[in-house]
């Protein structure tokens, strides 16, 4: 009798598991599933710090960050001169490392952000546009896209960022946008600083969102014909309705991962212009440029180097696990 007891109350218990399991969130699975894998969360972490770290740069630094100091030149970690302390020494002409690494951050950090964002959001709306309107208007995008592919792109984006970038007043920008991204990642009002920054992110802009067109264009292209479309169009839903509300959300999550992963290579695109001297220059901080400046003088001090190169190196692969672990969460034929 009590065996019998206890098997009907694991009945009664088990559904309410079961229904538990069922009223959990497509976000949330998506989420518990992104906890499992562990380098995607580590990644995460360190990117987080890295970020916050360099929103903090103003408190965290202890120079300014342009200020020459006394001490002497390429003085190694943990140096103290005159009763400060530089964390990870000076560069060539005595300013802080660390400092300089801090601001640096900041703006590749930011700029990486706005260029992944701008191109992800460029190619998500023309590849939605071709894929769903089909016509003439997949002809035009297509054509572009086949344009752009034709083109050797770092070349060509090597002679445009060093034209643009020499004399930025070839590229009109309007006041407020200076102003805002001189504010955000705490550029001098004083020189071409700001306008520097503004063309490398239109130019990196221009040549990366055709990545995010193909995908989304092809995504569309699979979701438009389905019967819930349909039923949508018959409902006298409006195209525009039926693209934002059941075509996008339904091609999103491979977006999320090539977001990611441009990140990435935004990053890696930023440093490496400015690592050739045809981004963003010194006396602003980028990794690149710190790194260009490294390289002059590691013969003679193999640790300098390292110091913006293995943050970039860091960043580079964070984000890619973290791609991983989006592309892994978002996979519903995995069981994880």
């Amino acid at each position: 009798m009590a065996s019998t007891t206890a098997t009907a109350s694991t009945a009664r218990i088990a559904p309410s598991k079961a229904l538990v399991r069922r009223s959990e969130g497509q976000w949330s699975i998506v989420f518990r599933r992104f906890r499992r894998h562990r380098l995607a969360m580590i990644s995460l972490a360190l990117l987080a710090l890295i970020f916050v770290a360099s929103l903090a740069a103003p408190i965290l630094a202890p120079f300014p960050r342009d200020a020459v100091g006394l001490a002497p030149r390429f003085s190694p970690p943990l140096t103290i001169h005159e009763g400060k302390l530089h964390v990870l020494g000076t560069d060539h002409v005595g300013r802080d490392f660390f400092t300089r690494l801090l601001y640096a951050a900041r703006i590749t950090l930011t700029v990486s952000f706005f260029v992944a964002t701008l191109a992800t959001l460029i190619g998500m709306t023309l590849g939605a546009l071709a894929g769903y309107f089909r016509g003439i208007v997949d002809g035009i995008v297509m054509r572009i896209l086949e344009f752009m592919a034709s083109i050797p792109e770092f070349p060509v984006l090597l002679i445009i960022t060093s034209i643009l970038v020499t004399d930025p007043k070839l590229l009109p920008i309007p006041r407020f946008v200076l102003d805002f991204m001189g504010t955000l990642m705490l550029l001098s009002p004083v020189g071409n600083e700001r306008a520097q920054v503004v063309v490398l992110i239109a130019v990196l802009t221009v040549f990366g969102w055709t990545g995010a067109a193909r995908l989304m264009r092809g995504m569309v292209m699979s979701v438009r014909e389905r019967d819930f479309i349909e039923a949508a169009r018959s409902l006298g839903a409006s195209n525009a309705f039926i693209i934002l509300r059941h075509v996008v959300p339904n091609a999103f999550p491979p977006l999320v991962v090539t977001y990611t992963l441009s990140l990435a290579g935004a990053l890696t695109s930023e440093t490496a212009l400015s690592f050739l001297g045809v981004g963003i220059t010194d006396p602003t901080p980028t990794w690149g440029n710190m790194l260009q400046f490294a390289t002059n003088f590691m013969l003679t001090n193999s640790w300098v180097p390292l110091i913006p190169g293995i943050p970039v190196v860091l960043c580079s692969l964070a984000f890619n696990f973290v791609g991983d672990g989006l592309r892994d969460a978002l996979d519903p034929r995995l069981k994880m």
